[in-house]
């Protein structure tokens, strides 16, 4: 019986029904197990850029596949907002979670060009990056 193959995106995993559930894997692995899963674990690299890499992963589950996915994603150095001031909110949206949604904006930043910035350090160019956002809701009659 042939499996379709499973599709790995950035923030899914396609195809992932299996005939093998994760919990029917013997309770112990053995040695010989362990070569067997070896042998058959195939990856084909596609394409390879400074940006990018695609690749063929063939002879794993999609659990697996996709604990591999994370692990990589995981390993890529990002920056992210860490402290946010709000002045004022008249919005229904709590500040909190104004501050948690602003976190989760990706940021087009090299890490690797700023330093952490020690625990009594000032907040400087080397350190951080500095956004403002100034929003203004005007009402518009009839909505």
């Amino acid at each position: 019986i042939m499996k379709e193959q499973v599709i790995l995106k950035e923030d899914k995993v396609l195809n992932v029904s299996s005939f093998e559930h994760p919990a029917t894997f013997p309770e112990d692995v053995t040695l010989s197990s362990l070569k067997s899963f070896i042998e058959q674990l195939k990856i084909n690299i596609i394409t390879l850029t400074t940006e990018e890499m695609v690749a063929d992963v063939i002879g794993i589950d999609a659990p697996l596949a996709n604990a591999l996915r994370r692990i990589m994603i995981s390993e890529i150095p990002t920056m992210a907002i860490e402290k946010v001031t709000i002045y004022q909110n008249t919005s229904i949206i709590p500040d909190e979670v104004l501050a948690h949604r602003l976190g989760l904006i990706p940021i087009l930043a090299d890490p690797a060009d700023f330093i952490n910035k020690a625990e009594h350090s000032e907040y400087n160019e080397t350190n951080t990056i500095k956004f403002k956002l100034h929003v203004k809701s005007e009402k518009s009659e009839g909505k």
